[in-house]
């Protein structure tokens, strides 16, 4: 290793040409490695869904959903299974763990979707199976507007759909507001009558002439010709001149009984932009493309297509994440150029400009060539990455500082700075290794990370492990040789720099330390005894007298969604007016810049925000996306989001929820409850007891659950015995009915200009399709046309829209938030009310096959902090491992651990203090964080006097003169850490180029709690370790000195006893 070391310091051209190549490298590689707002949660999520025209929910759940549940529940690696059984269709989805292969998961459910297919109904359609995950959300709207005809607004839509989804980076661009075409056929029942045409013949009719027959092949002998029959409608006007009768009198085409036309499917769906009508276009990008580049270019095409467009037709954005992305990154680098600042004005006025400079040159080169090797690793720069950038600026500079003092102690001795940086790098390579070593074991177990909470933290530690990587390249080759090239010390330090320096002589701080060190060495044992009252009593405090605990603290956002619903059996146009009138005060409401709003439901994104804990209701009407106005310039998302509510308490019949989109791991309201059973009576009593009774709750608000609001439907009940007897079946009569509601899907066709397929239906006009008209129907019989009143009854009955279903019993789930506290001004702590609720649920006596478990926040909290627990014992072994190879001793493994137990008091009494709550990710993160952050001190501590043991009889001086000469290089480490973080404790950032002071921001308040957790657990456990530490050392020489005297007392008490 020496000889290692001395070729490294010889070939200092070489180092200096590496060290600029990797800057340069790292420098290109920071401007082009993708950039998000928070990290891709890459889970695997299978939706499949199964069409079926027609079908209630009730035989959807038995029919559809129920067969894919009895496949599907076998998967391997299946982590949970929703089910929804609607009207007209019937879903699945599937969560899979998200370590789990991918495609062998979408291969698996295909293989069992296929074995599920001969259950359906054979006239169920092909099954439909989706993979997303939640990356896969918008991260921009393009919205189409203008007064011109439909037609027109939806084909430059499909235009700029192509365009847009052929950009490289772009997954998909969904369009929402467009309408489907259709080829409608309008036939009154009284030409049926009058033309006698049997309702199955026109149908036959229809589908038989609409094919493409291969009739063969015939071989003349001198050559092989195929033989086709071409039969498919190109155009509606093949469609009106079908034969439907011919006689002698004449001929009966379609078109003379029937009016064909070609037109759009009823408006089952809305879009609209800032108050006007419009079409959405929902930009996805794919994994690890970055937002910015994708959302620029997406505007650029936007706009060039733009050029092409009437000047009625507008495109105007929304909801781009990339303003959010620019202003949550532009926050952190202020925050990490804060930090840097802080931390070289700190080392500047310790070890002078130019041992500064050094130190500073780690900086720059660390990050950067951590930077590579992120980009090296698939990985992109998240919030999460740079705030493991801020939380490295401090811990990067310890080696480099313990280096750098080393060589300028040498320096004062009269050493070259060659010759000094040479000796400074072989004295404190093993040191610094071991201190990065230690560090690492805490970080490096955190990257093992479960769950989404996992794929969304693992970044930040992952990001600190890469740092102290490329700091410890940057302290071992980088700074020596820089220091031999440049180096000086200061000289105004060289008195207290010597590294044999008299005790006596000291002067400053370093001459109180050593005067009340020397007192404690007197007493070593008192001492211990102190610090361990010290310590349970802190600990007692903090469990009396603490904030309490949360998983993850309130951010702020710059964006938010409102969903709407209400009672059924409201018309399109009906959930448009309602839709409006909220969305008209929503855009009142100071602070919100913009609204996109989707009216009708459905769509991919329906789906994925109901999988991912929001909104979530079958009968909801609208979507609205709400963008801020900049933080700055607006109130909390929170007062907008209380006002909101607020104000559209007033309008009658609507359920309004608003939520914020946070970038953490949860998301929906703060208590949630899933409640099962296969018995649908008792579930429902039951979520209603539990509802009244959390609306009787001190402290609660907002509550909702996902019964479905009332509503009516009309059942159509057939006596089939009596149908029988005039030859008319089921088959026929739903026939008949379809003819008044949706129409009957007869075939499809392509016309010539149009890349989709077109759905022929055959129906009856508008002005038969009412309610009354099933009263009037007559279905063709045996014994002539006869009232379809005769066999069916039509009778009114609770509307059920659909039926949740989890892991194969059907779900209802009940969600509510907690207000603010008047006396405190803060919001109550979820935990303790659902201890609350928890209690009063126990109390019950519930039926038993209904089981209730809490959801959302719960599952991850208790899952994290289980994580938590193992990933500090995993670092505490690793540790102690390092420590052990280190010292060779077991006893000074024990003392340096010991220092943990402190840096963890210490944090939660921090807490306490300043009344924080204890956040079970980022404060839990901190504690696990300082373990490895503490022992540091320690670390150079014991090995200075391990160093100086040998050349001294007396070893508490020998203590007293380590822990003296190591005071400087401590205080360093540990100001330089707590300095970077202090600022974001603070919530302050300073834009030095914009030349502003920014308080607060998005996501600040996401950054304190692990702040807090490190600056007050370092700054007391540091304290404690530089008197407790030497007294520990101290305790061996202690018990040996005054063996023989406590010897001497036993025996002079026991001898009179004899």
């Amino acid at each position: 290793m020496i000889n290692i070391i001395d070729y490294i310091m010889a070939a200092r051209k070489t180092v200096v040409f590496l060290m600029v190549m990797l800057l340069t490298v790292g420098t290109f590689t920071y401007i082009t490695i993708p950039k998000d707002a928070e990290p891709d949660i890459d889970v695997p999520f299978i939706y499949v869904m199964v069409p079926h025209e027609g079908i209630s929910p009730e035989d959807s759940e038995r029919l559809l959903v129920k067969p894919l549940e009895v496949e599907m529940k076998s998967l391997e690696g299946l982590e949970e299974m929703s089910g929804i059984a609607g009207q007209n269709f019937g879903s699945v989805l599937l969560e899979f763990d998200i370590k789990f292969d991918k495609d062998k998961v979408l291969a698996d459910v295909r293989d069992k979707v296929d074995m599920a297919k001969s259950r359906f109904p054979t006239d169920a359609e092909e099954p439909i199976v989706v993979e997303f995950n939640m990356a896969e959300m918008p991260t921009l709207t393009v919205s189409l507007s203008g007064n011109v005809p439909n037609r027109t607004l939806f084909h430059h839509a499909d235009e700029l759909q192509d365009i847009l989804e052929a950009i490289p980076g772009v997954m998909e661009a969904q369009i929402y507001g467009d309408r489907e075409e259709l080829l409608e056929i309008l036939i009154g029942p009284s030409k049926l009558e009058n033309y006698n045409v049997s309702l199955l013949e026109l149908i036959r009719v229809l589908t038989g002439n609409n094919r493409l027959v291969a009739a063969g092949s015939i071989d003349k002998g001198q050559g092989k010709f195929s033989v086709k029959v071409p039969a498919v409608y190109e155009s509606p006007q093949d469609v009106y001149n079908l034969v439907i009768m011919s006689s002698g009198e004449g001929t009966v085409r379609l078109g003379d009984i029937a009016e064909i036309r070609r037109t759009f499917k009823e408006n089952e769906s809305y879009a609209r932009l800032d108050g006007k009508p419009a079409i959405h276009l929902n930009v996805v990008k794919r994994i690890g493309e970055n937002v910015l580049d994708i959302n620029e270019k997406v505007r650029e095409a936007s706009l060039r297509y733009k050029k092409n467009l009437p000047n009625n037709v507008n495109i105007d954005f929304a909801n781009d994440n990339a303003d959010y992305i620019n202003e949550m990154l532009a926050s952190l680098i202020n925050a990490i150029g804060n930090a840097i600042v802080c931390v070289m004005i700190l080392v500047i006025g310790a070890l002078g400009m130019r041992s500064a400079l050094m130190v500073g040159i780690s900086i720059p080169t660390s990050f950067l060539v951590a930077i590579s090797l992120l980009a090296a690793s698939g990985g992109y720069v998240n919030m999460m990455v740079l705030f493991g950038l801020l939380v490295s600026v401090g811990l990067l500079v310890d080696g480099s500082i313990v280096m750098v003092e080393y060589a300028d102690r040498k320096m004062a001795e009269g050493l070259e700075r060659k010759e000094a940086y040479t000796q400074a790098y072989k004295r404190m390579l093993w040191p610094i290794v071991s201190s990065t070593a230690t560090t690492l074991a805490a970080f490096l177990p955190l990257v093992l990370w479960p769950g989404v909470s996992g794929e969304f933290m693992k970044w930040m530690p992952f990001m600190v492990s890469l740092v102290l990587i490329s700091s410890l390249l940057s302290a071992l080759v980088f700074i020596p040789v820089m220091g031999s090239l440049f180096g000086k010390t200061e000289q105004n330090l060289s008195n207290k720099l010597d590294d044999n320096f008299n005790l006596n002589e000291v002067k400053g701080i370093t001459k109180i330390y050593t005067n009340l060190l020397e007192k404690c060495l007197r007493r070593p044992l008192r001492i211990i005894g102190s610090a361990i009252i010290i310590v349970f009593a802190l600990i007692v405090l903090y469990v009396n007298f603490n904030a309490g605990s949360v998983y993850s603290v309130e951010t702020d956002t710059s964006q938010m969604n409102v969903h709407i619903s209400a009672r059924g059996n409201l018309s399109p146009r009906e959930k448009l007016n309602l839709s409006v009138e909220v969305e008209e005060m929503v855009r009142s409401i100071n602070g919100v810049k913009s609204v996109a709003t989707n009216i009708g439901g459905g769509g991919s994104l329906d789906v994925m925000q109901a999988a991912f804990g929001e909104g979530g209701r079958t009968d909801e009407i609208a979507l609205l996306m709400l963008e801020l106005n900049p933080v700055h310039e607006r109130r909390t998302a929170d007062e907008i989001k209380e006002e909101i509510l607020s104000s559209t308490a007033s309008i009658p019949g609507l359920i309004v929820e608003a939520y914020k989109i946070e970038r953490k791991p949860e998301s929906g309201k703060d208590i949630q409850l899933e409640l099962t059973s296969n018995n649908g009576k008792n579930l429902n009593e039951t979520t209603n007891l539990i509802v009244r009774h959390l609306n009787s709750m001190e402290g609660i608000k907002e509550v909702d659950d996902t019964r479905p609001l009332p509503g009516i439907e009309w059942i159509m009940k057939v006596d089939r015995e009596l149908a029988g007897r005039f030859g008319v079946n089921v088959s026929t009569v739903g026939a008949i009915i379809q003819l008044v509601t949706n129409g009957i899907l007869v075939d499809k066709f392509r016309p010539n200009d149009s890349d989709d397929e077109i759905d022929i239906r055959l129906r009856f006009p508008e002005e038969y399709r009412k309610l009354e008209q099933f009263d009037q129907l007559r279905i063709p019989t045996i014994n002539g046309p006869v009232p379809l009143s005769n066999f069916v009854k039509r009778n009114p009955s609770q509307k059920i829209t659909s039926i949740d279903r989890l892991d194969g019993k059907r779900i209802l789930k009940v969600r509510a938030n907690t207000k603010i506290n008047p006396s405190t001004g803060k919001k109550i702590l979820a935990i303790g009310k659902k201890t609350e609720l928890e209690e009063w649920i126990n109390q019950q006596n519930f039926p038993s096959d209904v089981d209730i478990f809490f959801a959302g926040a719960d599952e991850d909290r208790a899952e994290s902090a289980a994580f938590l627990g193992n990933a500090m014992i995993a670092a505490l072994f690793l540790m102690f491992i390092i420590l052990l190879t280190q010292f060779n001793s077991f006893y000074q493994a024990a003392i340096t651990l010991s220092t943990v137990v402190l840096s963890t008091v210490g944090a939660l009494t921090g807490l306490l203090i300043v009344g924080q709550y204890f956040s079970v990710i980022m404060s839990g993160l901190g504690v696990v964080a300082l373990a490895g952050i503490i022992v540091n001190n320690s670390i150079v501590m014991i090995d200075t006097y391990n160093r100086l043991k040998d050349e001294s009889s007396d070893q508490i001086k020998v203590i007293i003169h380590a822990s003296s000469q190591r005071l400087r290089p401590i205080l360093l480490t540990t100001a330089t850490t707590m300095i970077a973080l202090i600022p974001v404790a603070l919530q302050i950032t300073i834009n030095w180029f914009g030349r502003d002071i920014e308080i607060g921001g998005l996501m600040a308040a996401w950054w304190v709690p692990f702040s807090t957790t490190v600056i007050w657990g370092l700054g007391f456990s540091s304290i404690l370790t530089l008197f407790l530490v030497p007294t520990l050392l101290a305790v061996p020489v202690y018990l040996k000195r005054n063996r023989n005297r406590w010897t001497r007392n036993i025996r002079r008490r026991i001898q009179p006893a004899e």
